[in-house]
């Protein structure tokens, strides 16, 4: 039978009560699993065991497996292994014909760093003063735990949704995001294939990521000529030699965050792009003259920009700071591109996924849940560019993520419970089942 808005969404919200102890601990032992870049795997075992008990049968994707991983314009090896790392599918198949929707969201987490810093232990889970504690707790385990205990509150509340809903964890995010979403993209299950839409709970303060910037490191590269300190003039500085590339690059940041402009962006942030130069290494010992120094960096682009496009503009400002310098004329600046290699991805404020979100966030959080733009690589990029699925981040605020003492507020993480599950309903469209 079918029920009036009101009273599916009171049955959501005395569901998602009910299971509040359920839903802290399972983030709370998501937390307490050190799930750093190649050891997801214990923590993708907890998620398995609840999507299980839910009734869900769970397939894995073994980014190894995947045809064309290797060889797509984004990947880039991260020097990691994908044995016993999977990442997981699993779907509430809908009893109707209504729009489906997938969950997306990572297990992997950055390192804590010095734990010397932290007042708590990033990795025992602790539940205190309203706050669930440790590394991953923000970013993004709590939205983990909020997108499969949707699903649950929706089964307590005896509500079926008509369209089939999925919930896909998956690994090396903080890395690029390589072997997880972009290998489920790739490997073309039916349940990626039929997504109509994709919401990814990372630590959104509520509002939509709707794009993101493009992101590519690259470092550059110069040669000096090694001598004795002693007879340092009859040498040549590779650390000299550097420095007017440091400065032209400085200069293009300047340049760029004055020209290239978007509104999605420049709405909440001071600009859409950035160049940022993030180490520089040069010499091995004090008495000796540097025979080579290199600096490494990140630029970002804008969804109107390419990533080749980018490239050529660093290439020619490299080659344009050390066209006066005959030193370069036989021993040239390289430049190489690793790492992250990122590309930008937006979808419009009008899509039926972020007015969906939008309405919601205002209806149960009032909250006006704003669409905008990530000036960084996150992986609804990858929906949206190679499976043609609208993407938005949603989710709960971000609490001292990738610094000392993480943590999210428990309400925070009830209220996007109940978000995700009337998202579900909203989009879906649902039926309740009167249960004995």
């Amino acid at each position: 039978m079918s029920a009036e808005p009101e009273s599916a969404r009171s049955r959501i919200r005395a569901a998602v009560d009910e299971l509040r102890p359920e839903l802290i601990e399972f983030a709370a032992d998501l937390v307490c699993e050190p799930s750093v870049q190649g050891e997801e795997g214990d923590a993708q075992a907890l998620v398995r065991t609840r999507l299980e008990s839910l009734g869900l049968e769970v397939s894995e994707i073994d980014a190894s497996t995947v045809d064309g991983l290797e060889n797509h314009p984004e990947y880039s090896d991260v020097g990691q292994e994908y044995d016993d790392r999977p990442n997981l599918l699993a779907t509430s198949p809908g009893c109707g014909e209504g729009q489906s929707l997938l969950f997306n969201g990572h297990v992997d987490v950055v390192p804590a760093g010095d734990v010397e810093q932290w007042s708590f232990d990033p990795y025992a889970g602790e539940v205190a003063d309203g706050r669930l504690l440790g590394r991953g707790a923000s970013d993004m385990k709590g939205g983990v735990a909020a997108m499969i205990y949707a699903l649950a509150a929706l089964e307590r509340a005896g509500i079926e949704l008509t369209g089939d809903l999925t919930i896909n964890t998956v690994i090396e995010e903080e890395a690029g995001g390589f072997g997880g979403s972009l290998a489920t993209v790739l490997d073309a299950s039916d349940a990626v294939e039929n997504a109509d839409a994709v919401v990814i709970p990372e630590p959104t303060g509520f509002d939509q990521w709707i794009a993101n910037v493009g992101v590519s490191y690259f470092r550059v590269t110069v040669q000096g000529k090694g001598v004795h300190a002693a007879e340092t003039d009859n040498g040549v500085n590779a650390m000299s030699k550097l420095l007017p590339i440091y400065s032209a690059l400085e200069e293009l940041h300047d340049e760029r965050k004055t020209t290239v402009h978007d509104d999605r962006f420049e709405e909440w942030h001071e600009h859409t792009v950035s160049l940022n130069l993030g180490t520089v290494r040069a010499g091995e010992w004090a008495s000796s003259v540097p025979d080579e120094a290199t600096l490494g960096a990140r630029i970002s682009h804008a969804p109107a920009e390419t990533r080749e496009e980018i490239h050529d503009i660093v290439e020619a400002t490299v080659r344009e700071a050390t066209a006066d310098d005959p030193w370069f004329d036989d021993h040239p600046a390289s430049v190489e591109w690793f790492g992250w290699r990122g590309s930008s991805a937006r979808i419009e404020p009008s899509e039926p996924i972020v007015q969906t979100v939008q309405s919601v966030a205002e209806t149960e959080l009032d909250r006006p849940a704003h669409a905008k733009g990530f000036p960084g690589g996150v992986d609804s990029r990858f929906f949206v560019n190679y499976a043609d699925t609208p993407a938005v981040c949603f989710g709960t605020g971000a609490y001292n993520i990738h610094g000392t003492d993480e943590y999210v507020p428990v309400d925070e993480l009830v209220d996007l419970t109940v978000a995700l599950a009337v998202l579900a309903t909203e989009w879906c469209g649902y039926e309740v089942v009167d249960r004995d």
